[in-house]
Formats: structure tokens, C-alpha cells, sequence
């Protein structure tokens, strides 16, 4: 059984303010999506990564990936317009077992311990499909369309879900057959293996494990 880590990084990152997606801002000097490859590069069990993004960015991101000697990239291929058509180009370039685990994890979402990968490696061995998440502290109220509070939903067993999210390999083959067949549009690859009726497993993740979406996240 081996592990292969795919990086979504077709956003155009618009809510950031920049030219450029979000994953080339520098922090420390170095690119976030650089960071980020270089969080996944030295773990041990992952045996390759693959990079989909915008055509214009594939020469840039595979250039980064050897200016900083991040030899666990094995491809970088050009993304879709969904998140999901994202990560399913980079699965069709991955030559896999059907017990092998595909990760999917955020470009800009850098700050993973090794702790938590690890963790949720040893749990993906166990479950069709693990993930990260936090569990909500807040009270959560759900409004209508003018901003009127309909009712407070009960928090309990509400989770905030974060990356690497765990895959096996011909789980989500099937779970990206049936969303699209069924034109169905997921926001996570976790929502595909729901809807194809596989169980995902929730662990406790890590509030150090921030997306960055806006400029306030950088700090």
C-alpha cells in the first residue's frame, strides 16, 4: 500500500486582492504553496505528489518544485473549473493499486503538523475515507435570506472540516464515477464519498491548520 498526495492549486484566490492566486504570496520568502509541498516532502510514507493547476502556472509550480528540491513532485498537470475536476485530473496521472491511499490536501493550507499527518495515515488504513475537523465551539443560527434568524441549530456533532483528507484509491474511483454521472458538484472529495454512500471517518484536526483565504490569514 502506498500514499500519493494530491495539491488542487487552481484557484485564482480573488478574495486575497492579488494578480496572482493566493499559493505564489510569499511568506518567510517563500512561496505558500512552496511551504506547503515542503510540509508533505519530508514525510516518509508519501510516495509521490501531484500538482493540478491553471496551464498558465505548470512550468511555475514545477520550477519552484526544483529551485527548492522538492523531488517528491512527480507531476504537475493543468486543473479544471470544479475543485473536483481539479483533483480528478491529477488521479488519472497516478498509477495506482486499489488499496493504495490518494491525499488531497489544500495549496494554501500550510501549516499541517506531521502529528496530524501521521495521524490520520494510521486511520486511513482502517476507513474508506478520514478527515480533519474541528469540532464547533460557536452558536450556530440559521437565517433566511434577509438576515432574520429562523432557528439556533444544535452544535453537537457539528464539525469544521479541514485537509489532508484520506481517500482509498478505488473508493473514490467510484465516488468520482457516480458525481459524474450524476452531474453532481461536491465541495470536498468527502462530499463525493458521501454521496456515493461510503462512510467517512471525522478526527480531530488541528486549529494551527488554517486556510489562508484572505490577506488577515497571513499574519
Amino acid at each position: 500500500m502506498e500514499f500519493y498526495l494530491i495539491i488542487p492549486a487552481s484557484g485564482t484566490g480573488s478574495r486575497f486582492g492579488l494578480k496572482t492566486p493566493k499559493q505564489f504570496y510569499k511568506i518567510d520568502g517563500k512561496e505558500i504553496i512552496v511551504h506547503t509541498l515542503n510540509r508533505f516532502n519530508s514525510v516518509r510514507r508519501i510516495k509521490s505528489i501531484f500538482v493540478s493547476t491553471g496551464k498558465e502556472y505548470v512550468n511555475r509550480i514545477s520550477s519552484l518544485a526544483k529551485k527548492h528540491r522538492i523531488n517528491k513532485v512527480g507531476n504537475v498537470c493543468i486543473g479544471g473549473k470544479y475543485r473536483q475536476d481539479s483533483v480528478f485530473n491529477a488521479l488519472k496521472t497516478i498509477k495506482c493499486s486499489p488499496d493504495d491511499i490518494i491525499i488531497v490536501h489544500d495549496a494554501v493550507r500550510p501549516f499541517v503538523s506531521d502529528k496530524l499527518i501521521n495521524k490520520l495515515m494510521d486511520e486511513s488504513v482502517k476507513y474508506d475515507c478520514v478527515v480533519p475537523g474541528l469540532p464547533l465551539t460557536n452558536t450556530i443560527k440559521k437565517t433566511d435570506s434577509k438576515g432574520i434568524v429562523i432557528n439556533t441549530v444544535p452544535r453537537e456533532n457539528l464539525w469544521s472540516i479541514q485537509t489532508p483528507q484520506f481517500f482509498k484509491y478505488s473508493k473514490l474511483m467510484k465516488a468520482f464515477s457516480k458525481a459524474k454521472k450524476d452531474k453532481f458538484i461536491g465541495t470536498d472529495e468527502a462530499a463525493l464519498m458521501e454521496y456515493a454512500g461510503f462512510k467517512v471517518k471525522v478526527v480531530e484536526g488541528e486549529s494551527s491548520n488554517v486556510k489562508i483565504t484572505t490577506r488577515k490569514d497571513v499574519k
